[in-house]
């Protein structure tokens, strides 16, 4: 409900004289949804405070005319019609258009061969209706244990939503780790520790096969290809599908992403017939390729564009980039671009950083840790992708990603932006810029790295190497990798007791930031140590 209203208000807002008329199936015409989760937790008090704009604010202020309570249920193309139903009566009539807008958004994703899925205490969240037989369900009935069914971005803050709520609350998802659409798994890991930290069990890897209930058909179990979890409510959290058969219908050509296929204009392929919102495909900027972006901020764009144009102008839609952010309890996560993996399978070679640090000066009051990982092409420099979470602030950092690739730009570039700084809001190197500068280092051959989860293999395995911890003795004190490998040599110690390392062994250097260890790295190279790298992160 974001598209279709905001095309109607951009098109009376360049054409006052124009004819426009909203047909919607629902009561509502302009709903909030991306607050719902907040709303189910009790963060957002009322309901109506996720309705943004009613059918009289339109009427009234755009003269507008909002059709609730009916569907379009076929499109002549020939005649320039639109076949509707009202839903109450049963009425049906046509009306003729000029230019038509299809903003018909996308359905939840639930499998159609799921048993189970019709109990009672099942639900899927994308409206308000949703949203309010979830709170029934809670206040109505000894709803003590959740089981939310895909670990995405509404899985994920249902999970803290229900958490608020007091419920016992367990995570399954089909991938190896939380956000599988979002992260790479390192990064997923410092989710996945947030989620345990909260108490939320979590079961990755494993597919639903169905759902079990009791006699009176309420949900009880939720039953994967390796556990049976106990359940009083589920939530299916996997994902969308565009809505496109009245436009399938209608001999509209249907995308690979199924996704209707626009045009930059967000025409169709009748030029009178525009689409936008969850149901059409979008460009991704990096790698040309169709994909599906069902976003509240790329809905609204399309709206914007499609008013315009549906009134004489020539806006375009350059496309998306895959942003996205998410609040998982007390960190922020978000990505853009391509991951790690992404980029490898779009056929770049990717090289990477992993930047933990403060979001502003570390002696103000108040910083938070964040950790950056960038994604670039090893041949060009450029920024392909990157991922940002923890308690500090990370959108606007995310932000400037965007704007860094957006603008076709390098790690080089991306070093040296002017961002600003004042110990309050930033240090004086912003986590960006290490990122960045990491990235060039490895580029240039200065920097070798390891990733965490590689020495972690190792470690497993019992292969032979050290792991040379250069942090402080109190910092291993107060925590360190236990395992054979793993010895400690502060930083400061390193130039005079180097001779004490084996020369023959692979030494890998590590410590908290991974910036002491690039420090080691690099003493250790200027000492004659031929088989060295850091760890990552």
């Amino acid at each position: 409900m974001a598209c279709g209203p905001k095309a109607a208000a951009r098109a009376r807002r360049c054409e006052p004289h124009a004819s426009i008329t909203v047909v919607e199936q629902g009561t509502t015409v302009s709903e909030g949804s991306c607050g719902l989760p907040y709303y189910v937790a009790g963060r957002v008090a009322s309901d109506k405070a996720l309705l943004i704009r009613t059918p009289k604010y339109f009427k009234e202020v755009a003269n507008i005319d909002m059709l609730t309570g009916t569907r379009a249920t076929a499109i002549d193309r020939v005649a320039h019609e639109v076949e509707i139903t009202n839903l109450a009566t049963g009425a049906v009539s046509r009306l003729s258009y000029d230019k038509l807008v299809l903003a018909t958004g996308a359905t939840p994703a639930v499998p159609a061969g799921l048993a189970g899925r019709e109990l009672k205490g099942v639900f899927t969240l994308t409206k308000i209706s949703d949203a309010n037989a979830i709170l029934e369900a809670l206040t109505a009935s000894s709803v003590r244990r959740a089981v939310v069914v895909g670990a995405g971005l509404i899985g994920m803050e249902a999970a803290e939503a229900f958490k608020a709520r007091g419920l016992e609350v367990s995570v399954v998802e089909a991938f190896g780790h939380v956000l599988p659409a979002l992260l790479d798994p390192d990064m997923s890991l410092h989710v996945e520790k947030e989620l345990a930290e909260k108490s939320v069990h979590l079961y990755m890897g494993q597919r639903v096969l169905r759902l079990e209930g009791d006699e009176d058909g309420n949900v009880r179990r939720v039953v994967t290809e390796q556990e049976t979890i106990d359940a009083d409510l589920v939530l299916l959290a996997l994902g969308s599908r565009p809505n496109v058969a009245l436009a399938r219908d209608a001999g509209l050509a249907v995308g690979v992403t199924g996704g209707l296929t626009v045009n930059e204009y967000l025409q169709t392929s009748d030029p009178d017939i525009y689409a936008g919102g969850d149901c059409v495909e979008n460009v991704h900027r990096v790698t040309g390729a169709k994909i599906l972006a069902p976003m509240g901020s790329t809905a609204n764009k399309h709206g914007r564009i499609i008013g315009t144009n549906v009134t004489g102008g020539h806006d375009t839609f350059p496309g998306v980039l895959g942003t996205a952010i998410v609040k998982v309890f007390d960190i922020a996560v978000a990505r853009v671009g391509l991951s790690e993996r992404e980029s490898a399978e779009a056929g770049f070679t990717p090289v990477t950083s992993l930047a933990p640090g403060f979001d502003h000066a570390g002696y103000y009051p108040g910083a938070q840790m964040i950790t950056v990982k960038l994604v670039a092409d090893s041949s060009t420099g450029s920024v392909l992708g990157g991922q940002i979470l923890g308690r500090g602030e990370v959108a606007k950092r995310i932000d400037v990603l965007v704007t860094a690739i957006s603008l076709n730009g390098t790690v080089e570039d991306l070093a040296n932006l002017d961002l600003a700084y004042s110990p309050p809001f930033n240090g004086a190197m912003d986590v960006l810029h290490h990122a960045a500068n990491v990235v060039r280092n490895k580029l240039s051959g200065q920097a070798r790295s390891i990733s965490p989860s590689t020495v972690n293999d190792r470690i497993a395995a019992g292969d032979e190497f050290v792991l040379l911890d250069v942090r402080s003795q109190q910092e291993w004190t107060d925590t360190h990798i236990e395992a054979h490998q793993c010895r400690l040599l502060p930083l400061n110690k390193l130039r005079e007791e180097a001779g004490s390392l084996p020369r023959d062994a692979r030494i890998v250097t590590m410590c908290r930031t991974s910036l002491r260890a690039y420090q080691a790295q690099r003493i250790l190279e200027g000492e004659g140590f031929k088989d060295v790298c850091f760890m990552d992160g």
